[in-house]
């Protein structure tokens, strides 16, 4: 269970929120909302009367955009979106769901001819993730009395980061490979539906059958994961044939309804022998073959199972960006979704905010209405691998981050089970442990709301809730735009049918003035922002520049969008941060004119087997002397390393092969980086250098920070004698050495390391 973060909650125009209680849930997934310390506050920015008063921020040439918004518009656009491939896989991201899903909005905005004249221009952008799935086939066949039928069936990719585990559910147990070689298995049927059945079962009964599971009993939300997880082991030992998961649909509080069936659910994480084909279908699809419960499942006679599911590691991912020209190119909004809800149910999450997206462009094009200032809208691939998508493209477009005003992401319209009320909310992460941060962004959205009869809550929550949050540390306003009520006693996809079998167009379809009202905050977003020159930006205007060198660190989530605290310190000392992206060599002019530069730890992801030139990642001796001349001149470098490779603030996952690889650069500065890690959590102050005043000791990842020795400098922090932190001078300049790059992020609120971020962003300056 993860430590409740503490966070303030502002409440714009509606009432108070009763705490509640959380669910644990493992790493698969963003960190679970906690349950919320709540401050009842008033939003003094903007209010209803004064909102309308606000300039349109449009000029129109046609109809009236908003009065072009329609449910039945919107839910059409879901319904191709989520038809795409229906029934193979789940969450779709890296395969070619995904890659057709692009293409389908990229057809989309090829008819809008208006837009197309004005310059409009879209790029699609492709990236690695760690690991990858692409779903050939997958079906059930029931067979009774001779009659067969074949059931819509969904596979699950496996886990995400641990590939060992992934690998359980490739068809062929082999990675990196395109055959079509499914596993066909066809067996006596063993239905399995109460908890006593499941822990009595024996090996001799389930061996060699295609045991119907019903879904409740390891179904995580009802449960702890690692009960769940422990079910599930329990049952791969006694070797089935496979493992058919049975959902079936409620809306009651403490129901099972499939959460998390298809894409982490228990089995995803066991560590058992043999492989085991996992598929998952819903009880209601089964109706015309007569079969309404399990009653009826009990009249089955053989069951054929086909899974045929390639795993990748790396796997291939992508965003899409279209470029609407407003009447001023030196700033820009950017809208958001996540596209992942191709050939899998996603109507609500995320289909209902890549159709918005869609539908936000056509109006613009329809009623020829001109955006005050540049509108990016951006489709973001494999955001429930990581949020892969929306880190990448941060780190990828720093000239456009410097001129955003603001970025609005929409994830995701929710249903909510019965006794659950659920509003829009206005999420951000405020930079409020460093400065006063009053959300100025998330408030002007409120009030543009207002405008047209809707009422939103605004929420300051401390940590990564979608694709929105990598904007954080880059200084970039931002806000998450949900209907949901995610402070609530329920985890939240639970309480709403987010990443469930029911997750569908028709319980869209049911939600369709909320759908509305979300399209229309997110066409306000476009066509207003800019017009009346908001201020939205709470940090002091950049006058310094900091540059995180990623050149050779694949792994994403080292990267500013993962490290928003020391990003955040960074803004209120004035700085810009920006990013050399990985596979962009870094030079002398990417160097000029930084105050402060940090040099990411060399990572790559394991190369295919099938690859005949696996790439291997490390500095060039171009980039090595660009550095070295940089700190010379009087730059101040950071060095980091990590043994592992890190995700969402400080998770660790799997070895760093690489790691002696910032041994080239650090060699430059008499310092070199030893093997063998600290097996510790802490590291104790020793000096008294203005980079750790007022800090005793600082947090590090337990067995993830190297052992380094420095020829010279000063030790500022030590764990038993070994230095964990020093300063080394050389020539003008000065080196600041780190054990582990986990300094530098954090996984609690408020972070540990907070002072010394404060500190070195002071230094910097």
């Amino acid at each position: 269970m993860r430590r409740p973060i503490a966070l303030r909650v502002v409440f714009g125009l509606i009432g108070v929120v009763a705490p509640g209680a959380t669910e644990a849930q493992d790493d698969t997934l963003l960190p679970a909302r906690p349950a919320p310390l709540i401050e009842i506050a008033a939003a003094p920015f903007f209010d209803a009367e004064s909102a309308t008063r606000r300039p349109a921020g449009r000029l129109v040439l046609g109809d009236d955009p908003y009065q072009l918004l329609s449910s039945d518009r919107l839910l059409g656009l879901l319904e191709q979106l989520t038809s795409i491939r229906p029934h193979r896989g789940w969450r779709t991201s890296t395969s070619t769901g995904e890659t057709e899903a692009f293409a389908w909005v990229e057809a989309g905005l090829a008819e809008l001819h208006f837009l197309t004249a004005l310059g409009l221009e879209t790029e699609r952008h492709g990236f690695r993730t760690f690991t990858g799935a692409e779903f050939w086939e997958t079906s059930v066949t029931l067979r009774r009395n001779g009659a067969d039928f074949n059931a819509p069936t969904d596979a699950t990719p496996g886990h995400r980061d641990w590939i060992q585990y992934a690998l359980r559910f490739d068809s062929d147990g082999a990675l990196n490979d395109r055959n079509r070689d499914p596993q066909v298995i066809r067996g006596q049927p063993l239905l399995v539906r109460t908890a006593s059945q499941l822990d009595s079962l024996t090996q001799q009964q389930a061996a060699g059958r295609a045991v119907l599971l019903d879904y409740a009993l390891v179904d995580r939300s009802l449960m702890t994961a690692s009960q769940a997880v422990a079910r599930a082991q329990a049952l791969v030992e006694k070797r089935p044939a496979a493992v058919v998961l049975v959902t079936t649909f409620s809306n009651h509080a403490g129901d099972s309804h499939g959460t998390f069936a298809g894409d982490v659910n228990a089995f995803t994480s066991t560590d058992a022998e043999p492989q085991v084909p996992v598929v998952s279908l819903r009880m209601e699809d089964l109706g015309g073959f007569g079969i309404h419960g399990w009653g009826d499942l009990a009249a089955i006679d053989q069951v054929t199972v086909t899974c045929d599911v390639d795993l990748f590691a790396p796997g291939e991912s992508g965003y899409l960006m279209a470029q609407i020209p407003g009447r001023d190119a030196s700033r820009a909004v950017i809208l958001g979704a996540h596209i992942d809800s191709p050939n899998t149910p996603g109507g609500l999450d995320n289909g209902s905010g890549a159709a918005t997206l869609l539908e936000v462009a056509r109006i613009l094009d329809q009623s020829r209405a001109l955006p005050p200032v540049d509108l990016y809208l951006v489709w973001f691939g494999s955001h429930e691998r990581g949020l892969y998508g929306s880190f990448n493209f941060t780190a990828n477009h720093g000239e456009l981050l410097d001129r955003t005003i603001a970025m609005l992401q929409m994830d995701c319209l929710g249903h909510s089970l019965d006794g659950i009320d659920n509003d829009v909310w206005l999420e951000s992460w405020s930079s409020d442990v460093f400065g006063d941060d009053p959300l100025l962004w998330p408030h002007y959205l409120a009030s543009l709301a207002s405008d047209h009869g809707i009422m939103t809550r605004v929420a300051d929550y401390h940590g990564l809730v979608s694709d929105n949050s990598s904007f954080a540390a880059y200084g970039v306003p931002n806000a998450n735009l949900i209907f949901m009520n995610p402070y609530q006693a329920f985890e939240v996809h639970y309480a709403n049918h987010l990443h469930d079998p029911y997750d569908s167009t028709g319980l869209a379809r049911l939600e369709s003035d909320a759908f509305v009202d979300m399209a229309t905050i997110m066409l306000s977003a476009a066509l207003a922002t800019g017009a009346d020159s908001p201020d939205l930006r709470t940090t002091p205007p950049p006058d310094r520049r900091a540059l995180f060198v990623g050149s050779h660190t694949e792994g994403i989530h080292m990267s500013p969008a993962g490290l928003v605290g020391l990003g955040m310190a960074l803004a209120w000392e004035g700085f810009d941060v920006d990013m050399v992206p990985y596979g962009q060599a870094v030079t002398p002019d990417d160097l000029a004119g930084a105050d402060l530069v940090l040099a990411l730890p060399v990572h790559d992801y394991p190369s295919p087997d099938s690859d005949p030139t696996p790439y291997d990642e490390a500095w060039t001796p171009a980039e090595l002397d660009a550095l070295e001349s940089y700190v010379a001149a009087g730059g101040l470098l950071v060095l980091t390393n990590t043994d592992r490779r890190l995700k969402y603030m400080n998770l660790a996952y799997d070895g760093n092969e690489d790691w002696p690889d910032v041994n080239a650069l650090a060699g430059r500065f008499g310092v070199r980086y030893l093997a063998g890690v600290f097996p510790t959590t802490t590291a104790t102050v020793t000096g008294s250098h203005p980079l750790v005043e007022d800090v005793s000791s600082l947090r590090i990842i337990d067995s993830n920070g190297h052992r380094f020795t420095a020829q010279s400098g000063e030790t500022l922090a030590v764990v038993g004698s070994s230095p964990a932190v020093a300063i080394v001078p050389y020539g003008a300049g000065e080196v600041v050495v780190l054990a582990d790059l986990g300094m530098l992020g954090a996984s609690e609120d408020p972070p540990a390391n907070r002072q010394f971020w404060t500190n070195l962003a002071a230094y910097a300056r």
